[in-house]
């Protein structure tokens, strides 16, 4: 008689564990991909407000520029007007060179018909030729209009500068030119140096806040939860009884408070389901004790006084009537028979050895039997004496070493099982080892209703089993009891 599994329905902790973990854990790459995201779009928001800002500088240079030139040009136009119809040229080169600490201006020189260069705001361009001077565009440009002109252009060596050309029209002389050479190459760099360096502040900022984020997500979210996880999965595992909590006051400190209330509940359910499930399995091995007590001590002393009666009839039936002697020898072979299989089953329910001489004993004692009644070598190896070990255990072990054999003897076709059982390294360990054909690999929740009993008794005592094959083959069941030496 096998106590069956109680509370069938109750969840599990391994399955309640993945089902708590996966409900909690923050999925690792959120904590660093939300960040990234917000730092790439940060930067590229960065980026596009350094383009406009660097667009809209440069326009305002230039427009400022285009109107400084229109202005200077206006001025410098009448002024060497003047000076032409005077023929003052000295004073002409005087004036122009009093305009060269102009902002943005190059080149101001005031030129013949011929391109030749008469005054100027540097004398080293004067009476050379405007084509060999920075004025070269401009002096084209003006060659082929008649009227002003104002444009931007690029010289040969990449400066960015705005011509001016303003026709100098003197009664009775021919036609002269005032040019004007702008350079917005310092500008321009100023324009990209502060665009550059309010796009490196902002994306310092953005950078800032996104590392402040991650470190909320990770440190204040992620990490606690992921506390949080590993131990809801220690309390499944069986490795710790009670989760440890979270602080804070936020929402991951309630659901660590909540898991923790749920954990406790779990545990003592479990105490609860331990402590009744080893009443019912003890309440079921006295049960068996009883009847194979019975069966040995009543109906096996009543089969053996009939036996010796029949034996007795047997004798007197060969001196008196020899013809019936031989149905009273039958009958007599049939309650040995009989006799023989109510002392197996009272031995299989109360194993005498084990009550009276502990399991080492029981073990031997069923290794001994199983070789007898199968044919197939049952060998049992203990190296050291085993004490200390309660009678509930002890039991167990026993009935799981029982099925154990059972199992290889019906399923396996082994010509040899093994019973071993020592202590290794804090842990008594119970090993039925066989050479047969192996069994079928059993599922984490299913398997034969033998394999499930023998989980379950191994649960009871605290124990762990473990199903596999050893390295010669065949079929390797392992139960680890935790014990002191």
């Amino acid at each position: 008689m096998e106590a069956a599994p109680l509370f069938s329905q109750s969840v599990s902790g391994s399955a309640w564990a993945k089902r708590a973990t996966s409900a909690v854990t923050f999925p690792p790459p959120l904590r660093f991909l939300i960040p990234a995201l917000l730092l790439l779009l940060g930067l590229l928001a960065a980026w596009m407000d350094y383009e406009l800002d660097l667009a809209n500088d440069l326009t305002r240079n230039f427009n400022d520029v285009t109107t400084q030139a229109e202005a200077t040009g206006t001025r410098l136009t009448q002024l060497s007007k003047q000076h032409l119809q005077l023929g003052e040229i000295k004073a002409l080169n005087d004036n122009l060179s009093d305009w060269k600490h102009e902002p943005w201006l190059r080149m101001a020189a005031v030129v013949d018909e011929k391109g030749h260069v008469l005054a100027s705001s540097s004398s080293q361009w004067v009476g050379l030729s405007a084509e060999e001077t920075p004025a070269a565009t401009a002096w084209k440009r003006a060659s082929q209009n008649v009227g002003k002109v104002m444009e931007s252009a690029t010289l040969d060596d990449g400066d960015f500068i705005v011509l001016a050309a303003f026709p100098l029209e003197i009664p009775a002389q021919t036609q002269h030119w005032l040019l004007l050479v702008y350079d917005r190459a310092n500008a321009v760099l100023h324009a990209h140096q502060d665009a550059r360096r309010r796009m490196e502040w902002s994306a310092s900022v953005i950078a800032i806040m996104c590392l402040g984020l991650w470190a909320i997500l990770h440190f204040g979210v992620a990490a606690r939860l992921g506390r949080l996880a590993r131990s809801v999965r220690e309390f499944g595992e069986g490795r710790t009884i009670s989760i440890e909590p979270v602080k804070g006051g936020d929402e991951v400190h309630e659901l660590s408070q909540a898991f923790r209330k749920m954990t406790r509940r779990l545990a003592d359910r479990d105490r609860e389901r331990t402590v009744l499930e080893r009443a019912v399995i003890d309440s079921a091995e006295n049960e068996r004790r009883r009847i194979g007590h019975e069966l040995h001590d009543g109906i096996g002393q009543q089969l053996t006084a009939v036996l010796m009666s029949i034996n007795g009839l047997h004798d007197e039936l060969l001196a008196k009537a020899p013809a019936f002697a031989e149905h009273a020898q039958h009958a007599s072979q049939s309650l040995r028979e009989a006799l023989a299989e109510v002392r197996g089953l009272s031995h299989g329910l109360a194993p005498v050895p084990l009550w009276e001489q502990g399991l080492e004993h029981a073990l031997q004692a069923l290794a001994d039997a199983t070789t007898r009644s199968s044919g197939v070598r049952c060998v049992f190896e203990c190296p050291e004496h085993i004490t200390e070990i309660s009678e509930s255990t002890a039991c167990n072990l026993y009935r799981i070493a029982q099925e154990a054999v059972n199992n290889a003897l019906k399923h396996a076709e082994s010509g040899e099982i093994r019973i071993g059982l020592e202590r290794r390294a804090g842990l008594l360990v119970l090993e039925i080892d066989d050479d047969g054909c192996g069994l079928p690999e059993v599922p984490a929740e299913g398997g034969g209703i033998g394999f499930r009993i023998m989980q379950h008794r191994t649960e009871v005592i605290g124990g762990r089993m473990e199903h596999g094959a050893p390295p010669a083959g065949g079929t390797r069941i392992a139960v680890h009891i935790p014990t002191t030496p």
